[in-house]
């Protein structure tokens, strides 16, 4: 008996250990380095604020991207914000790890979209975000790429 209440006082702790669902991926070596990249304009997207983040997780809990329409990108925090002809919108995972130091940054690698995330302090997890960006074709993966310094 000793034994079973012992297994699970430690259960509700192995399970907060498990590790959490990657949001998105890191990105590979086969990509090369931010050098090879090509960046895309910064007024070409915006963070999608908080109150509509729980809403993007559910958008994106099966892809890393979603085409949008214009009223997507309404609900999505910026009525104002427009994308130019050439381009359509996307709702894309996002991740950072200290938010209120950093910011976003979008490349492409061929038709691999890269979101990057640079930040001050110290490193941790990844917290989940999502983007909305105006982008000219639709990506073929995307990752993700976290740097910080202190």
């Amino acid at each position: 008996m000793k034994n079973i209440a012992c297994l699970l006082l430690l259960l509700p702790f192995s399970v907060a250990a498990a590790p959490s669902e990657i949001w998105l991926e890191q990105t590979p070596a086969s990509v090369g380095t931010w050098r090879d990249w090509t960046e895309v304009a910064a007024d070409s997207f915006f963070e999608v604020p908080a109150s509509r983040l729980g809403a993007a997780e559910v958008w994106l809990a099966d892809a890393a991207f979603l085409a949008q329409e214009q009223s997507g990108v309404t609900y999505f925090g910026r009525p104002d914000f427009e994308c130019p002809s050439a381009t359509k919108p996307y709702l894309i995972r996002a991740a950072y790890i200290n938010g209120g130091t950093g910011r976003f940054s979008l490349h492409w690698v061929g038709s691999v979209l890269i979101v990057s995330h640079a930040s001050l302090g110290l490193g941790g997890s990844p917290n989940r975000s999502a983007l909305v960006a105006c982008l000219s074709q639709a990506p073929t993966a995307v990752f993700s790429s976290l740097s910080g310094a202190m």
